[in-house]
């Protein structure tokens, strides 16, 4: 747990002293979602400055990861799939990589922290990191995004029985790594004047 705060920590400062380089926000806010049957969900993003957002994320996810299984003196690694809605705020840097008349490119990276519920009366908790690109339309207030949040998640019961997932159980906490591909559409607010 004190290597994820020390990362968090470390990228937030990386984050502001970036901050002082020339204007580059596309838009002050954006509201939208994500469409994709794996990830549906509503998502919100504000420019904090002129290269710092902060996007916050409601979803509903399934997801198929691995996870390390130990009994007695069996350990291998196995697959486990589960659904979850989940709350997800990042911190993001995000800078312009080509500029035309009618668009404009951006890339991101950031990351954050996830809480929420998982199918089978279980909480969840993770991290993760974001890394990804936006698609600024100049011409409709339209911005695509397309991202990868790899990091890690907890399963956890409150009543200490084990958490339950598709077709497998497992004591609680039950540690995996946590991931998604997301694709945000989202409309955009207030066009900010670069300086």
């Amino acid at each position: 747990m004190k290597k994820i705060y020390y990362l968090l920590t470390a990228t937030l400062l990386l984050f502001l002293s970036c901050n002082k380089i020339a204007a580059q926000a596309p838009y002050k806010a954006s509201v939208g979602g994500m469409p994709l049957v794996n990830t549906l969900g509503i998502s919100s993003k504000f420019f904090l400055g002129n290269h710092i957002a902060f996007q916050t994320d409601l979803f509903w996810k399934v997801i198929f990861t691995g996870y390390k299984y130990e009994n007695m003196d069996k350990k291998r690694i196995l697959g486990a799939l589960y659904a979850s809605l989940e709350l997800n705020p990042n911190i993001i840097y995000q800078k312009k990589i080509k500029e035309k008349t009618i668009s404009e490119l951006f890339w991101f990276i950031g990351g954050g922290v996830s809480f929420g519920y998982a199918i089978g009366n279980s909480g969840k908790f993770g991290a993760n990191g974001i890394i990804g690109i936006e698609f600024v339309d100049k011409t409709i207030p339209v911005a695509f995004q397309i991202d990868f949040r790899p990091g890690y998640g907890m399963l956890f019961s409150f009543d200490k029985t084990p958490v339950y997932a598709f077709f497998f159980s497992h004591k609680s906490p039950w540690h995996h790594f946590d991931w998604l591909i997301g694709f945000t559409i989202r409309y955009t607010f207030k066009k900010k004047v670069d300086n």
